[in-house]
């Protein structure tokens, strides 16, 4: 165990440092840095602390870390960082930077710790070390919560399931318009007769007339077997036209409430965006999916927010 980290281990490792708030510090705090307990003395709690102020960054990640209105920064992870400093007389001086910048700070030295929210990855952990995770979460997507007027409604017709409505119900006009044609073709010419196209035509139509109970009487089975299918017809088109009803209505009203991204699957045909650096920008690259880089959270929400964007990708507590 490097003697520069022994004062530090107590605290760090109760820190975090995965999607959600942490803190990453430089494997470089040198020795020459840190001040060594005299010969014979008791280490107390303020003992080994850095001879000079440590470069702390962070970056704005609520609830993590954040400006309050004053202008200062607050968060779950600030406040938890600020309170070890104090108990072990840790002097630091804040700064914000984005988080490429602070990997690099750290990996070269110029940086001691970062006190934020940072995902732990195998890439990251080979130039900069972590503290012990205490939170954990996965990649959210951020899309808008307002309908997407006249555009949705329209898309919503042509949705697979308004589609497989309206095909049901007619396959179902065409079968019972072939039985009809079928049985009147012969006794019933003149309503039913003609070619095959024109029969089933017929068909169809007084199949359809009758469903909706508009009856208009230019046509009617006379034979026996065709007043049957008629008479099952009627009462079956009660149950029919009310399940199509049905059918019809949660096929418009589910794609007038559905926005463009209902899920990671239609994030490659959407405007997308994330924060620049991050496993989200990773993540969307590696599935081929084209993003627009923000440096903050926030920027990326408000794109969505005016219409902008179709979603944000980024871990999701903090969204």
């Amino acid at each position: 165990m490097l003697p520069r980290y022994r004062s530090l281990l107590p605290v760090l490792w109760a820190l975090l440092a995965l999607p959600g708030s942490g803190l990453a510090i430089r494997g470089a705090l040198a020795a020459a840095d840190v001040e060594q307990p005299t010969a014979g003395a008791v280490a107390g709690p303020r003992d080994g602390s850095p001879a000079h102020p440590l470069v702390v960054l962070t970056k704005e990640v609520p609830p993590f870390s954040f400006r309050d209105p004053n202008g200062e920064w607050t968060g779950l992870s600030i406040e938890m960082w600020s309170r070890i400093a104090a108990d072990l007389g840790f002097a630091y001086e804040l700064r914000e930077e984005d988080l490429p910048s602070t990997i690099d700070a750290l990996a070269d030295g110029t940086a001691d710790v970062s006190v934020s929210s940072m995902t732990v990855t195998a890439e990251r952990e080979v130039r900069i070390d972590f503290t012990q995770p205490i939170f954990s979460g996965g990649i959210g997507i951020a899309v808008p919560l307002r309908s997407q007027g006249w555009f949705a409604t329209v898309r919503s017709f042509l949705s697979k399931g308004f589609l497989k409505a309206v095909s049901a119900l007619a396959l179902l006009l065409f079968l019972v318009g072939i039985l009809v044609w079928f049985f009147e073709r012969r006794r019933n010419p003149e309503q039913f007769g003609g070619s095959v196209g024109d029969g089933l035509g017929n068909g169809f139509w007084w199949a359809a007339v009758t469903m909706t109970t508009v009856g208009y009487g230019d046509r009617a089975p006379v034979t026996p077997a065709g007043r049957a299918v008629a008479l099952v017809w009627m009462f079956a088109s009660l149950i029919v036209i009310s399940g199509f009803t049905a059918a019809i209505a949660s096929a418009l009203t589910v794609g007038h409430l559905a926005g463009a991204v209902n899920g990671p699957d239609d994030l490659a045909h959407a405007r997308v965006g994330t924060v620049r650096g991050t496993t989200s920008a990773a993540l969307l690259e590696s599935d081929g999916t084209h993003a627009s880089s923000y440096d903050v959270v926030g920027g990326g929400l408000e794109a969505v927010r005016v219409g902008k964007l179709d979603a944000f990708v980024y871990d999701e507590p903090v969204l």
